[in-house]
């Protein structure tokens, strides 16, 4: 890690928090908390949208390696706004619109006052739609589990 990031990291240091709830926000909800914004600093696009690919490494079990999985699409972006803060991106998928947003966010949020007033509005709220979204997912997956039964266990 250079120092800027270093030095990014001590100033804001939830920024990884909101990234990450950002980069897994619809586009219809980075739209619906953007109209809560009283005033959106200009922003020049520095790179992207970009749609790319990475490779996905995966755990070997018992020794802690990696072994590569396969390739995945990202999109990702940066600008930079009026005030000199830079945002970033990183999206799974083809998605240059919440690429774009998540980037403006990014930036906006770098903004301690802008920080102060979003951060327990727009970004619980991003957490919570996640968290919901991820239980139906268990949920979800429970209704659908096979339990299959051996002879060991029919022993018992």
């Amino acid at each position: 890690m250079d120092n800027k990031a270093k030095q990014e990291q001590a100033t804001h240091p939830q920024r990884a928090l909101w990234m990450q709830e950002l980069a897994q926000s619809s586009l219809k909800t980075l739209q619906a908390l953007a109209a809560t914004v009283s005033s959106w600093p200009d922003y020049q696009v520095l790179e992207g949208p970009a749609i790319g690919t990475i490779l996905i490494h995966g755990p070997i079990a018992g020794n802690g390696g990696t072994f590569p999985v396969g390739d995945c699409t990202i999109t990702r972006c940066r600008v930079q706004d009026s005030h000199g803060h830079e945002g970033f991106s990183w999206i799974l998928g083809q998605q240059p619109e919440i690429a774009l947003w998540a980037a403006r966010w990014d930036a906006l949020l770098q903004n301690p006052e802008q920080l102060a007033v979003h951060w327990d509005t727009s970004i619980r709220q991003l957490r919570q739609e996640r968290r919901q979204r991820e239980q139906d997912t268990v949920s979800t997956m429970q209704k659908t589990q096979v339990r299959f039964f051996s002879m060991e266990n029919m022993r018992t």
